[in-house]
């Protein structure tokens, strides 16, 4: 018995030895950015266009289509961004994904990698989250240290607080100059816009 709990107890001091090794020297290091939500369209329009998302959610997929429509038709009339709401109950891979654009828009590639994370949806995984950045022209290997760190976790969680502070239930949810669309039709958005001017 005395032997079992002397080799329990090397063990143990082994194990925290190699977790202190493996966090000082071999864990993914990302400096703490914080880059500002990038705006599609003209930053000072009367109309601000808020759409909270899931990168993963066959909805917000569906829905892509009409946002990306209504965002060229009124781009130099309205102030589109993107707030993460990731439904992760229901979509394992929806916040690496979130945190992953994140890391793209610390590369100014934030929409891009928006529009190219629905083309893949709902596959998501690491593997291709490195295929969208490589596709969009990241550095890999930069983006790739961010999405290991962890880094962008609190971006997100941020984003997700407040949608729940607007009573967002769902996605995709989109708000125009603070009133809920109540549906993603390009007809409704654009009306409400319309409406807003």
């Amino acid at each position: 018995m005395i032997i079992k709990k002397k080799y329990l107890k090397y063990g143990f001091y082994a194990i925290i030895l190699l977790g202190l090794i493996y966090f000082f020297f071999f864990r993914a290091t990302y400096p703490s950015i914080h880059t500002v939500k990038p705006i599609y369209g003209n930053p000072d329009a009367k109309v601000k266009v808020i759409e909270f998302g899931d990168l993963q959610c066959p909805a917000c997929k569906a829905a892509e289509p009409s946002i990306k429509t209504i965002k060229e038709e009124f781009k130099n009339n309205i102030s589109f961004q993107f707030y993460h709401f990731p439904i992760m109950q229901k979509h394992v891979y929806a916040q690496k994904a979130a945190e992953a654009s994140e890391c793209a828009n610390d590369q100014g590639k934030f929409f891009e990698f928006v529009e190219l994370g629905y083309a893949f949806s709902p596959e998501l995984q690491t593997g291709n989250l490195k295929e969208i950045a490589k596709q969009i022209g990241l550095d890999v290997k930069n983006f790739t240290a961010c999405l290991n760190s962890g880094a962008k976790w609190s971006e997100v969680n941020t984003d997700y607080e407040l949608a729940l502070a607007k009573g967002v239930q769902g996605t995709p949810t989109i708000f125009i100059n603070g009133k809920a669309a109540p549906n993603w039709d390009v007809q409704t958005l654009r009306d409400m816009i319309k409406k807003a001017q």
